[in-house]
């Protein structure tokens, strides 16, 4: 068989299943620095966080990308008084192409995304891990691998991933008939 052709069969029968069971992310990717705060980030090197009025670190407005897989791991430590909070990780699969169709610029580096964060289950990940993994070109997958951040209390000076507002629409009064 052609690779090409195995690889177009690969993509065809992969779309098929994360338009029937795949989720979705929402991916902030992080602006880099500049000189002046209103092109992009600046922090504090000595304490990594911002300056007070929201200078410190930014993030492009959220885009919607579809994942082929994904698997949370709660904390195996626990909360403790002392301000310990238990943390979740996780673990995502999705298509490189699926990445550069959502506007995310230069999907195949991994060093410009180790900064970016993602949004899923209601919950902010901080991207711990980039890896692009493949050899032909659309055909690659990229497994990133997250830990939550609480935004409010981690990045207090920082601008942070805008807020992505969910939408809870009213139950019909009555459901189709099919």
């Amino acid at each position: 068989m052609d690779v090409r052709r195995e690889l177009v069969n690969i993509r065809k029968h992969y779309r098929q299943y994360q338009h029937t069971t795949g989720e979705t992310v929402v991916w902030f990717e992080y602006s880099p620095f500049a000189n002046a705060a209103s092109a992009g980030s600046t922090y504090d090197d000595v304490y990594d966080e911002g300056g007070y009025g929201g200078t410190g670190r930014k993030y492009k407005n959220g885009v919607v990308v579809p994942v082929l897989m994904i698997t949370e791991s709660e904390d195996t430590k626990r909360a403790i008084p002392e301000g310990r909070q238990p943390l979740e990780i996780v673990n995502l699969v999705a298509s490189i192409e699926d990445f550069r169709q959502a506007g995310i610029s230069s999907p195949y580096e991994y060093r410009h995304h180790l900064n970016d964060m993602f949004l899923y289950d209601g919950r902010y990940m901080s991207v711990m891990s980039y890896k692009v993994r493949g050899r032909a070109r659309d055909d690659v997958l990229i497994v990133v691998e997250g830990l939550e951040v609480y935004v409010n209390q981690e990045m207090p000076f920082d601008t942070g991933p805008a807020p992505y507002a969910t939408q809870n629409l009213p139950w019909p009064s009555r459901l189709p008939i099919t």
